[in-house]
């Protein structure tokens, strides 16, 4: 029979982001920190990508054995955990401006430019929500930029996902097709206009796309020269104004 994998203790994550429980009493005290270890992961992760990270990496470096560490993180996917919350960092609000669409503009781009920096981010599997005091610091930082737009708790919480999520997918989106460019001979700020080449020459052969040929004839996926900055800025405006128009029906709604 297969060994099933042991369920992670939520708990233990939670007291691990927080730093609310001291490490383990087995094994010799030394000079090791939670707080170290995780930094130095994190510089592993800079210099290397998230892929050259292991519990013997970081044990190597920081020249112990891999066993000492198991005192401080319990495995690899705390590890994972701790290094995203620590690379997060806290949001500096105090650069944002007045009014909630701009501070929502200001926090998407943040929340761009730190994955853009430290892509490995990306990388790491989502195993759940936020939970450590950073990665709240962020969350908090939206939903009270929404306090007085009069949308409900739960619409507030939608468009944090809603947002975030679109920061993430289109990093994601740019760091892979710049790690691709070597191999598809295509950089980030050319495929739009590749790929409106290479669908004209299939749509117009093919008339099962009819929509989809209107929308390349338009132009519609993009001008030439189109940077990563000009897409990503389109749609945070593009989101913000639904959430514009949803504020307002609330607003209707309570008169």
């Amino acid at each position: 029979m297969a060994a099933t994998e042991r369920p992670r203790d939520l708990q233990a994550t939670v007291d691990l982001l927080w730093r609310t429980k001291a490490p383990g009493s087995r094994g010799p005290r030394g000079s090791l920190t939670l707080d170290g270890i995780v930094a130095t992961a994190v510089e592993i992760a800079d210099a290397d990508g998230i892929a050259a990270v292991s519990m013997r990496k970081v044990a190597e470096r920081l020249g112990v054995t891999t066993m000492s560490l198991y005192r401080y993180v319990p495995g690899k996917d705390d590890l994972l955990d701790l290094m995203f919350e620590m690379a997060s960092g806290r949001p500096d609000t105090t650069t944002w401006p007045e009014g909630w669409r701009a501070r929502l503009t200001a926090y998407a781009h943040a929340c761009r430019a730190l994955f853009l920096h430290r892509p490995w981010m990306l990388d790491i599997p989502i195993s759940g929500p936020p939970m450590g005091p950073n990665n709240l610091a962020w969350m908090e930082a939206v939903l009270a930029s929404l306090n007085d737009t009069g949308l409900r708790e739960d619409d507030m919480l939608g468009v944090l996902m809603l947002l975030t999520g679109y920061v993430m997918n289109e990093a994601r989106q740019e760091v892979a097709m710049t790690r691709a460019a070597p191999r598809t001979g295509v950089s980030y700020s050319e495929w739009d206009a590749v790929y409106a080449r290479l669908l004209t020459r299939v749509t117009s052969a093919d008339d099962s796309y009819p929509t989809l040929s209107r929308m390349v004839r338009a132009g519609a996926l993009g001008p030439t020269g189109t940077t990563a900055d000009d897409n990503f800025a389109y749609g945070v405006k593009f989101i913000l104004d639904g959430v514009e128009a949803l504020i307002h029906t609330r607003s209707e709604t309570r008169l």
